[in-house]
């Protein structure tokens, strides 16, 4: 891959064990997140979509430290990250925004410590200048200070969100993680602070993971596009080879329940449907995680798990039998 990368993801995995009831003696695997690679360059918007469950959120608390990994290596400048030895001069260049911009802040503190909390913690600020730096940064995502003596309650859903997105810009990050930051919010305001994180990535130069549902979104705003099925990667693509037609079955469905109504021609594959959730028996096949669902399933898709590999140039999927896209 060209340029330079920022941080490279290595056979990631979240487990889960779990029991179906207190009676039941088999221990049930959950794979949130499972052998997960991939690369990302710096000042790039590298976009991770895919259904509610398919591991997004957990991959981003994976990269975060907020969650432990079962298996995997996490390089960030080509440095393996471990938060255990050196939680906080990783935790400074690597933040997150949050989905809920409620749940995500202390009901019980003023805005100010909020916002400043992650650097006085670093040491790049002491507790006496909180209150001038929260100010600094609250100009930064388009707040007054009027609101530093305020508390979460008292603000609204895009002002709670404007908070979030300042407090991860306190210590300075070079990798913001965005999950789902405006899910939560109406379109007006959501368009807002969209708008105002791509102003903040062009004044500080960093680079975006940005993950979401929509592919509305991804279509506007992404560089590079990362389609997650069940903890898997079913397809790595360039966001303007994506949008020429997806290569992977399970993206061709989501590009055409989400777009085909809006941009009225379909994607690669023709307009189609997966054939609904998978059954249980689908968790425990050896092939493909999508067999079960999908409309090109072939005899071959669930007796063997297919390799990520190159559909084109800049683009690789996880399918035995690919869309490929014409001319390249």
């Amino acid at each position: 891959m060209n340029g330079d990368v920022i941080l490279r993801v290595a056979s990631l995995s979240k487990y889960y064990r779990t029991y179906k009831s207190v009676f039941d003696l088999k221990k049930n695997i959950i794979k949130a997140v499972d052998g997960v690679s991939f690369e990302v360059v710096r000042g790039e918007i590298f976009s991770v979509v895919g259904e509610t469950g398919c591991g997004k959120s957990t991959l981003a608390r994976l990269i975060t430290g907020l969650h432990d990994r079962t298996a995997g290596e996490i390089y960030y400048k080509g440095e393996e990250l471990n938060y255990k030895k050196r939680r906080t001069a990783f935790r400074k260049n690597i933040q997150i925004v949050f989905q809920d911009p409620y749940s995500s802040l202390n009901p019980k503190k003023k805005i100010y410590k909020t916002v400043t909390y992650p650097a006085v913690k670093n040491l790049i600020i002491s507790k006496k200048d909180r209150v001038d730096y929260a100010a600094s940064l609250l100009k930064n995502v388009g707040l007054g200070e009027n609101i530093i003596n305020s508390y979460p309650h008292e603000l609204s859903g895009g002002q709670r969100q404007r908070v979030g997105i300042a407090r991860s810009l306190a210590v300075s990050p070079e990798l913001l993680i965005l999950d789902e930051p405006v899910s939560a919010l109406d379109v007006s305001i959501s368009a807002q602070v969209l708008n105002l994180l791509m102003d903040l990535r062009e004044e500080r130069s960093m680079t975006y993971i940005f993950i979401t549902h929509d592919l509305n979104l991804v279509r506007h705003m992404a560089d590079r596009v990362m389609v997650m099925y069940r903890g898997k990667i079913m397809e790595i693509s360039t966001a303007e080879d994506f949008f020429k037609g997806p290569a992977h079955p399970y993206s061709v469905t989501l590009y055409n329940s989400m777009l085909y109504h809006d941009s009225g021609s379909p994607a690669a594959g023709g307009v189609q449907k997966d054939k609904g959730p998978g059954t249980e028996s689908e968790s425990e096949n050896k092939g493909c995680v999508y067999f079960g669902r999908c409309y090109a399933a072939k005899e071959k898709c669930g007796e063997s798990e297919p390799p990520l590999k190159g559909t084109g140039p800049k683009s690789s999927a996880s399918c035995f039998f690919p869309f490929i896209r014409s001319g390249l």
